[in-house]
């Protein structure tokens, strides 16, 4: 029987596909908006609650959101719920197949009103979840999954394999949530798909949501250097099943206990940037980029010419910068963990690469741990320092696209790493 000390959970989720005709984001590749919609997007909330203080987690099936918008989205929610902003976690999935949420250059305007929408769809789902609060039991299990999984950086180079599950249940036994934690890219599906779509994690949470009964969240982990062998919606299903018969496999092993444990804490970290570039650097490129934008004004390639206009973009807005001296040598974001009995969560505000995930895990000191990528921020790739020798997207060209001047310092990782192991020892 469960006692009044031990912690009580409520779940809710919300549909918050946009209309038809929005306008997509994650590829500059994209050549219009939405035609359709191939499978339902989603926010969803588990509140948790010790008698004391209350604590919320939100998942929702968008590419990302930045600090700001998740600033004004927690005031929002602690002034109709009561839960304080510094407890509430918004956790982005990363579908590259969904609306535009937050900055890009060139791959997506934002439309403020659909922003303004999902903020207060956020509202209504933590209030849903915690009309829904009731006496919990919890339960841990591990899984493993790699088919059709790679470090898409150096192939057979290290990959977490691990499928994380946390099982809620009501005093009676009933699941009434999943969280699921896992490091695969959602990328199967490639810039030339225009339908909404919550790729392979919705077809995940669909399946175990159709099986169990249970709301179910998804927590995309480190997976800056992790994705898909292939790309498509074949692939799309043999992921997304895949890894659902994974989890099914799995759940019926968790043994469910009650627990009392409940404590949150986050704090801001300055990440460190590379050596910014002179403002004779950025002309030079800027005035290049132009000349080769008017050289070949006729290519038929529309792609080439978005990702050349992109450029010109990034490197105008970064001169601008430079010239009014309002460029940082760092970027802020925060770093927040969740202690929930047994389990710890720790975000990642981006793409973090996978070893560094790995290594939070391992320095955790709780028996399990989830990475929960693309959670209260957006900041681009976070690399491993070993991967800069390789250069690549990740860390020559991706941090133009999110409008940073440079790319994260080859440092930036590891103080992240230490900033979110001390906060967990807090714990």
């Amino acid at each position: 029987m469960i006692t009044e000390d031990k912690l009580r959970a409520g779940v809710a989720q919300i549909d918050i596909t946009p209309p038809i005709g929005c306008t997509m984001t994650g590829y500059i590749a994209r050549l219009g908006p939405a035609v359709g919609v191939q499978d339902p997007l989603y926010a969803k909330a588990l509140v948790i609650n010790d008698g004391q203080q209350q604590a919320a987690l939100i998942t929702c099936d968008v590419l990302g959101l930045d600090r700001a918008f998740v600033a004004t989205a927690r005031a929002a929610i602690e002034a109709t719920t009561g839960i304080p902003g510094s407890a509430i976690m918004l956790a982005a999935s990363h579908t590259h197949a969904g609306p535009a949420t937050l900055f890009l250059q060139d791959c997506g305007e934002v439309d403020p009103d659909w922003l303004a929408n999902l903020r207060q769809h956020f509202v209504d789902v933590v209030l849903a979840a915690q009309a829904n609060l009731r006496p919990a039991q919890f339960g841990l299990g591990r899984g493993t999954f790699t088919s059709g999984v790679h470090n898409r950086r150096v192939p057979g180079d290290i990959m977490d394999p691990e499928v994380g599950l946390l099982q809620v249940s009501d005093e009676d036994g009933s699941p009434i949530a999943i969280l699921i934690n896992y490091a695969c890219h959602p990328t199967c599906l490639e810039g030339d798909n225009r339908l909404l779509s919550a790729e392979y994690p919705g077809r995940v949470a669909e399946r175990i949501q159709r099986a169990i009964g249970a709301i179910t969240l998804f927590f995309t982990g480190a997976i800056g250097d992790v994705g898909p062998v292939a790309r498509g919606w074949p692939v799309l299903e043999a992921i997304g099943n895949g890894l659902a018969d994974e989890v099914l496999r799995v759940l019926p092993t968790i043994t469910a206990q009650t627990w009392d444990k409940l404590a949150t804490a986050s704090q801001d970290i300055a990440m460190p940037l590379q050596t910014l570039p002179s403002i004779e650097q950025i002309t030079a490129q800027l005035s290049e980029s132009r000349r080769l934008d008017e050289a070949v004004d006729a290519d038929p390639d529309p792609i080439r010419a978005r990702v050349r206009r992109a450029m010109i973009g990034w490197a105008e807005t970064t001169l601008a910068g430079l010239h009014a001296n309002t460029i940082k040598p760092t970027v802020t974001t925060e770093v927040q963990v969740i202690r929930l009995g047994d389990l710890i969560l720790v975000t990642a505000p981006g793409e973090l690469f996978n070893e560094l995930g790995l290594a939070l895990k391992y320095a955790s000191g709780a028996p399990q741990t989830f990475i929960c990528g693309f959670a209260n921020d957006n900041i681009g790739y976070i690399p491993a320092r070993r991967a800069y020798p390789h250069a690549g997207y990740e860390i020559a060209e991706a941090y133009k696209y999110y409008g940073y001047p440079a790319a994260l310092a080859p440092e930036a990782g590891e103080s992240y790493v230490a900033a979110a192991v001390r906060l967990m020892h807090t714990m």
